[in-house]
Protein backbone atom coordinates (compact mmCIF):
# COMPACT_ATOMS: atom_id res chain seq x y z
CA UNK A 1 0.00 0.00 0.00
CA UNK A 2 1.55 3.16 -1.18
CA UNK A 3 1.91 5.89 1.66
CA UNK A 4 1.39 9.81 0.85
CA UNK A 5 4.28 12.00 0.89
CA UNK A 6 2.85 14.12 2.94
CA UNK A 7 2.46 11.64 5.74
CA UNK A 8 6.75 11.33 5.46
CA UNK A 9 8.31 13.54 7.31
CA UNK A 10 12.26 13.62 7.63
CA UNK A 11 13.79 14.02 11.25
CA UNK A 12 15.90 16.53 12.15
CA UNK A 13 18.91 14.92 12.09
CA UNK A 14 18.80 13.14 8.59
CA UNK A 15 17.27 16.77 6.79
CA UNK A 16 21.57 17.69 6.71
CA UNK A 17 22.88 14.22 4.95
CA UNK A 18 19.51 14.76 2.51
CA UNK A 19 20.58 18.38 1.92
CA UNK A 20 23.93 17.48 0.96
CA UNK A 21 23.21 14.58 -1.19
CA UNK A 22 20.61 16.95 -3.12
CA UNK A 23 23.21 20.18 -3.16
CA UNK A 24 25.78 17.40 -4.96
CA UNK A 25 23.66 16.77 -7.25
CA UNK A 26 21.70 20.36 -8.27
CA UNK A 27 25.81 21.33 -8.04
CA UNK A 28 26.13 18.41 -11.46
CA UNK A 29 22.76 19.36 -12.92
CA UNK A 30 24.39 23.37 -12.64
CA UNK A 31 27.10 22.46 -14.85
CA UNK A 32 25.47 20.71 -17.38
CA UNK A 33 23.13 23.47 -17.55
CA UNK A 34 25.84 25.68 -17.85
CA UNK A 35 27.84 23.23 -20.68
CA UNK A 36 24.46 23.35 -22.83
CA UNK A 37 23.40 26.82 -22.24
CA UNK A 38 26.46 27.98 -24.41
CA UNK A 39 25.65 25.49 -27.44
CA UNK A 40 21.75 26.68 -27.70
CA UNK A 41 20.95 29.98 -29.22
CA UNK A 42 18.74 32.43 -27.35
CA UNK A 43 16.16 32.48 -29.93
CA UNK A 44 15.36 30.96 -33.02
CA UNK A 45 12.44 31.22 -35.38
CA UNK A 46 12.81 27.51 -36.92
CA UNK A 47 13.21 26.31 -33.69
CA UNK A 48 9.75 28.31 -32.93
CA UNK A 49 7.78 27.04 -35.65
CA UNK A 50 8.69 23.23 -36.19
CA UNK A 51 8.77 20.08 -33.39
CA UNK A 52 10.63 17.08 -33.94
CA UNK A 53 8.03 15.40 -36.29
CA UNK A 54 9.36 14.85 -39.26
CA UNK A 55 6.38 15.67 -41.04
CA UNK A 56 7.18 19.46 -40.15
CA UNK A 57 10.77 19.23 -41.72
CA UNK A 58 8.69 18.52 -45.06
CA UNK A 59 9.51 22.04 -46.43
CA UNK A 60 13.14 22.26 -45.55
CA UNK A 61 16.13 21.17 -47.13
CA UNK A 62 17.58 18.07 -45.77
CA UNK A 63 20.40 19.25 -44.43
CA UNK A 64 19.21 22.05 -42.54
CA UNK A 65 16.53 19.14 -41.17
CA UNK A 66 19.35 17.32 -39.35
CA UNK A 67 20.79 20.51 -37.70
CA UNK A 68 17.43 21.96 -36.89
CA UNK A 69 16.43 18.92 -35.13
CA UNK A 70 19.82 18.72 -33.17
CA UNK A 71 19.08 22.33 -31.94
CA UNK A 72 15.78 21.05 -31.12
CA UNK A 73 17.19 18.39 -29.24
CA UNK A 74 19.88 20.37 -26.98
CA UNK A 75 16.90 22.96 -26.60
CA UNK A 76 14.58 20.40 -24.88
CA UNK A 77 17.67 19.81 -22.36
CA UNK A 78 17.99 22.68 -21.81
CA UNK A 79 14.73 23.52 -21.00
CA UNK A 80 14.63 20.50 -18.60
CA UNK A 81 17.50 20.82 -17.05
CA UNK A 82 16.38 24.11 -16.05
CA UNK A 83 13.17 22.86 -15.57
CA UNK A 84 14.89 20.08 -12.63
CA UNK A 85 17.42 23.29 -11.15
CA UNK A 86 13.97 24.93 -10.04
CA UNK A 87 12.49 21.59 -8.51
CA UNK A 88 16.13 20.88 -6.54
CA UNK A 89 15.92 24.09 -4.88
CA UNK A 90 12.33 24.19 -4.17
CA UNK A 91 12.86 20.71 -3.07
CA UNK A 92 15.92 21.67 -0.78
CA UNK A 93 13.64 24.70 1.00
CA UNK A 94 10.94 22.38 1.89
CA UNK A 95 13.13 19.94 3.70
CA UNK A 96 15.01 22.20 5.04
CA UNK A 97 11.90 24.39 6.50
CA UNK A 98 9.08 21.01 6.68
CA UNK A 99 11.47 17.75 5.92
CA UNK A 100 9.06 16.98 3.54
CA UNK A 101 8.82 16.02 0.08
CA UNK A 102 5.57 16.53 -1.15
CA UNK A 103 6.46 19.33 -4.13
CA UNK A 104 7.70 15.51 -5.61
CA UNK A 105 4.43 14.54 -5.79
CA UNK A 106 2.77 18.11 -7.18
CA UNK A 107 5.63 17.88 -9.74
CA UNK A 108 4.38 14.33 -11.18
CA UNK A 109 0.77 14.99 -10.72
CA UNK A 110 1.53 18.20 -13.38
CA UNK A 111 3.99 16.35 -15.70
CA UNK A 112 1.48 13.49 -16.04
CA UNK A 113 -1.55 16.46 -16.44
CA UNK A 114 0.93 18.03 -19.38
CA UNK A 115 1.23 14.38 -20.87
CA UNK A 116 -2.59 13.98 -20.83
CA UNK A 117 -2.93 17.41 -22.16
CA UNK A 118 -0.30 16.66 -25.11
CA UNK A 119 -1.51 13.26 -25.91
CA UNK A 120 -5.10 15.56 -26.35
CA UNK A 121 -3.61 17.90 -28.20
CA UNK A 122 -1.95 15.28 -30.65
CA UNK A 123 -4.95 13.72 -31.21
CA UNK A 124 -6.33 17.12 -32.30
CA UNK A 125 -3.26 17.66 -34.83
CA UNK A 126 -4.13 14.49 -36.34
CA UNK A 127 -7.21 15.02 -37.10
CA UNK A 128 -6.63 18.63 -37.93
CA UNK A 129 -3.72 17.25 -40.36
CA UNK A 130 -6.81 14.66 -41.86
CA UNK A 131 -8.66 17.67 -42.52
CA UNK A 132 -5.56 19.38 -44.08
CA UNK A 133 -5.87 16.47 -46.64
CA UNK A 134 -8.98 16.63 -46.94
CA UNK A 135 -9.34 20.14 -47.97
CA UNK A 136 -6.38 19.46 -50.28
CA UNK A 137 -8.21 16.92 -52.19
CA UNK A 138 -11.06 19.45 -52.16
CA UNK A 139 -8.89 21.83 -53.46
CA UNK A 140 -7.21 19.57 -56.26
CA UNK A 141 -11.37 18.45 -57.06
CA UNK A 142 -11.84 22.38 -57.45
CA UNK A 143 -9.24 23.51 -59.28
CA UNK A 144 -9.61 20.93 -62.09
CA UNK A 145 -13.80 21.90 -62.23
CA UNK A 146 -12.42 25.26 -62.12
CA UNK A 147 -10.31 24.82 -65.48
CA UNK A 148 -12.91 23.34 -67.05
CA UNK A 149 -15.47 26.49 -66.40
CA UNK A 150 -12.53 28.98 -67.20
CA UNK A 151 -12.47 26.89 -70.79
CA UNK A 152 -16.12 27.26 -71.02
CA UNK A 153 -16.09 30.72 -69.61
CA UNK A 154 -13.13 31.48 -72.47
CA UNK A 155 -15.43 29.95 -75.46
CA UNK A 156 -18.42 31.88 -73.68
CA UNK A 157 -16.38 34.85 -74.27
CA UNK A 158 -15.07 34.13 -77.57
CA UNK A 159 -18.69 33.82 -79.21
CA UNK A 160 -19.75 36.83 -76.87
CA UNK A 161 -17.62 38.85 -78.82
CA UNK A 162 -18.58 37.53 -82.39
CA UNK A 163 -22.17 38.80 -81.36
CA UNK A 164 -20.54 42.29 -80.53
CA UNK A 165 -19.18 42.28 -83.85
CA UNK A 166 -22.56 41.02 -85.43
CA UNK A 167 -24.18 44.10 -82.99
CA UNK A 168 -21.64 46.35 -83.91
CA UNK A 169 -22.51 46.14 -88.13
CA UNK A 170 -26.38 46.19 -87.05
CA UNK A 171 -25.87 49.42 -85.25
CA UNK A 172 -23.38 50.76 -87.80
CA UNK A 173 -26.45 50.00 -90.60
CA UNK A 174 -28.76 51.16 -88.12
CA UNK A 175 -27.20 54.89 -87.36
CA UNK A 176 -26.80 55.33 -91.06
CA UNK A 177 -30.71 55.07 -91.61
CA UNK A 178 -31.06 56.86 -88.82
CA UNK A 179 -29.04 59.97 -89.81
CA UNK A 180 -30.58 60.02 -92.80
CA UNK A 181 -34.43 59.69 -91.34
CA UNK A 182 -33.55 62.39 -88.66
CA UNK A 183 -32.11 64.62 -91.58
CA UNK A 184 -35.15 64.00 -93.88
CA UNK A 185 -37.31 65.11 -90.62
CA UNK A 186 -35.27 67.83 -89.78
CA UNK A 187 -35.76 69.50 -93.74
CA UNK A 188 -39.67 68.69 -92.96
CA UNK A 189 -39.57 70.18 -89.71
CA UNK A 190 -37.86 73.38 -90.92
CA UNK A 191 -40.81 74.05 -93.59
CA UNK A 192 -43.09 73.19 -90.59
CA UNK A 193 -41.76 76.11 -89.16
CA UNK A 194 -41.21 78.70 -91.72
CA UNK A 195 -44.86 78.08 -92.36
CA UNK A 196 -45.99 78.30 -88.37
CA UNK A 197 -43.61 81.61 -88.52
CA UNK A 198 -45.88 83.10 -91.79
CA UNK A 199 -49.27 82.14 -89.94
CA UNK A 200 -47.85 83.69 -86.50
CA UNK A 201 -46.94 87.24 -88.49
CA UNK A 202 -50.35 87.28 -89.81
CA UNK A 203 -51.72 86.11 -86.51
CA UNK A 204 -49.56 89.06 -85.42
CA UNK A 205 -50.57 91.42 -87.63
CA UNK A 206 -54.25 91.15 -86.76
CA UNK A 207 -53.41 91.18 -83.11
CA UNK A 208 -51.61 94.53 -83.79
CA UNK A 209 -54.29 95.90 -85.62
CA UNK A 210 -56.91 94.82 -82.85
CA UNK A 211 -54.58 96.70 -79.96
CA UNK A 212 -54.85 99.56 -82.01
CA UNK A 213 -58.42 99.75 -82.15
CA UNK A 214 -58.77 98.71 -78.43
CA UNK A 215 -56.41 101.55 -77.47
CA UNK A 216 -58.54 103.72 -79.61
CA UNK A 217 -62.13 102.72 -77.68
CA UNK A 218 -60.76 102.72 -74.59
CA UNK A 219 -59.30 106.56 -75.20
CA UNK A 220 -63.16 107.45 -75.93
CA UNK A 221 -64.52 105.10 -72.96
CA UNK A 222 -61.88 107.19 -70.74
CA UNK A 223 -63.15 110.76 -72.10
CA UNK A 224 -66.91 109.47 -71.70
CA UNK A 225 -66.48 107.97 -68.22
CA UNK A 226 -64.27 111.29 -66.94
CA UNK A 227 -67.25 113.14 -67.94
CA UNK A 228 -69.93 110.97 -66.49
CA UNK A 229 -67.96 110.74 -63.31
CA UNK A 230 -68.06 114.39 -63.35
CA UNK A 231 -72.12 114.49 -63.81
CA UNK A 232 -72.14 111.55 -61.22
CA UNK A 233 -69.86 113.76 -58.64
CA UNK A 234 -71.95 117.03 -59.23
CA UNK A 235 -74.87 115.28 -58.48
CA UNK A 236 -73.72 113.43 -55.47
CA UNK A 237 -72.75 117.09 -54.12
CA UNK A 238 -76.24 118.21 -54.81
CA UNK A 239 -78.09 115.34 -52.78
CA UNK A 240 -75.61 115.82 -50.20
CA UNK A 241 -76.97 119.42 -49.79
CA UNK A 242 -80.11 118.13 -50.06
CA UNK A 243 -79.82 115.28 -47.78
CA UNK A 244 -78.72 117.61 -44.84
CA UNK A 245 -81.44 120.08 -45.58
CA UNK A 246 -84.11 117.13 -45.02
CA UNK A 247 -82.40 116.25 -42.43
CA UNK A 248 -82.81 119.47 -40.71
CA UNK A 249 -86.81 119.43 -41.75
CA UNK A 250 -86.74 115.97 -40.78
CA UNK A 251 -85.52 117.02 -37.45
CA UNK A 252 -87.46 119.92 -36.66
CA UNK A 253 -90.30 117.56 -38.05
CA UNK A 254 -89.29 114.91 -35.22
CA UNK A 255 -89.28 117.01 -32.68
CA UNK A 256 -92.81 118.76 -33.16
CA UNK A 257 -94.42 115.12 -33.32
CA UNK A 258 -92.81 114.61 -30.25
CA UNK A 259 -94.21 117.39 -28.22
CA UNK A 260 -97.55 116.56 -29.75
CA UNK A 261 -97.25 112.89 -28.77
CA UNK A 262 -96.42 114.00 -25.30
CA UNK A 263 -99.28 116.55 -25.05
CA UNK A 264 -101.75 113.81 -26.68
CA UNK A 265 -100.10 111.22 -24.13
CA UNK A 266 -101.06 114.00 -21.07
CA UNK A 267 -104.55 113.78 -22.60
CA UNK A 268 -104.39 110.10 -22.71
CA UNK A 269 -103.60 110.23 -19.06
CA UNK A 270 -106.59 112.14 -18.06
CA UNK A 271 -109.11 110.42 -20.30
CA UNK A 272 -107.77 107.05 -18.56
CA UNK A 273 -107.75 108.87 -15.07
CA UNK A 274 -111.43 110.07 -15.79
CA UNK A 275 -112.38 106.83 -17.58
CA UNK A 276 -111.12 104.80 -14.36
CA UNK A 277 -113.29 107.27 -12.16
CA UNK A 278 -116.26 106.76 -14.33
CA UNK A 279 -115.89 102.88 -14.34
CA UNK A 280 -115.60 102.83 -10.50
CA UNK A 281 -118.92 104.98 -10.38
CA UNK A 282 -120.66 102.87 -13.17
CA UNK A 283 -119.49 99.90 -10.91
CA UNK A 284 -120.50 100.79 -7.92
CA UNK A 285 -123.95 101.45 -8.97
CA UNK A 286 -124.02 98.39 -10.60
CA UNK A 287 -123.17 96.77 -7.67
CA UNK A 288 -125.95 98.58 -5.82
CA UNK A 289 -128.36 98.13 -8.10
CA UNK A 290 -127.92 94.45 -8.20
CA UNK A 291 -127.72 94.37 -4.31
CA UNK A 292 -130.91 96.24 -4.25
CA UNK A 293 -132.72 93.44 -7.13
CA UNK A 294 -131.51 90.51 -5.03
CA UNK A 295 -133.00 92.10 -2.06
CA UNK A 296 -136.29 92.75 -3.87
CA UNK A 297 -136.18 89.45 -5.05
CA UNK A 298 -135.85 87.91 -1.73
CA UNK A 299 -138.75 89.77 -0.19
CA UNK A 300 -141.22 88.59 -2.96
CA UNK A 301 -139.75 85.33 -2.49
CA UNK A 302 -140.57 85.54 1.44
CA UNK A 303 -143.80 86.47 0.65
CA UNK A 304 -144.82 83.82 -1.94
CA UNK A 305 -143.45 81.65 0.36
CA UNK A 306 -145.74 82.96 3.71
CA UNK A 307 -148.82 83.17 1.83
CA UNK A 308 -147.95 79.63 0.96
CA UNK A 309 -147.89 79.06 4.32
CA UNK A 310 -150.61 80.81 5.35
CA UNK A 311 -152.59 79.07 2.86
CA UNK A 312 -151.33 75.52 3.61
CA UNK A 313 -152.08 76.24 7.62
CA UNK A 314 -155.29 77.23 7.25
CA UNK A 315 -156.19 74.14 4.98
CA UNK A 316 -154.17 72.41 7.92
CA UNK A 317 -156.90 74.31 10.46
CA UNK A 318 -160.04 73.59 8.62
CA UNK A 319 -159.85 69.88 8.07
CA UNK A 320 -158.58 69.85 11.57
CA UNK A 321 -161.33 72.08 13.03
CA UNK A 322 -158.97 73.72 14.25
CA UNK A 323 -159.59 77.29 15.97
CA UNK A 324 -161.91 79.58 14.60
CA UNK A 325 -162.99 76.66 11.96
CA UNK A 326 -164.04 74.81 15.07
CA UNK A 327 -168.03 73.88 14.83
CA UNK A 328 -170.28 74.96 17.62
CA UNK A 329 -171.09 72.84 20.63
CA UNK A 330 -174.72 73.07 22.02
CA UNK A 331 -174.26 74.36 25.77
CA UNK A 332 -175.10 71.39 28.36
CA UNK A 333 -176.97 72.89 31.51
CA UNK A 334 -175.27 73.55 34.49
CA UNK A 335 -176.70 71.75 37.86
CA UNK A 336 -178.16 73.88 40.47
CA UNK A 337 -176.25 73.89 43.72
CA UNK A 338 -177.91 73.56 46.69
CA UNK A 339 -177.86 76.08 49.27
Amino acid sequence: MAVPANSLRFSINERPTILAKLEEFTNVLAIYHGTLEESVPSHDDLLDCLTLDTDDFQTVDDGEIKEARERVVRRRIYENSLYMMNVMEELKAEISEEGTFTILSTEIDKITTREEEMGVLLSEQETLRNAVAELQNAVAGEKSTNEGERKRMLNELAEAQRNVEKLKLIADAELEYVTEWEKTRYEQSSLRRDMEIEKFEKILNERRTREKNQLTVHGELTKFLILDTAAIEERTREWEERYVGEKEAYKKEILRLRIEIETVQKKLDELEQEYRCNQEFIDAYLAEKEAVERARERRERMEKSAIKIQAWWRGVMVRRKLGPYRPAEKKKKRPKTKK
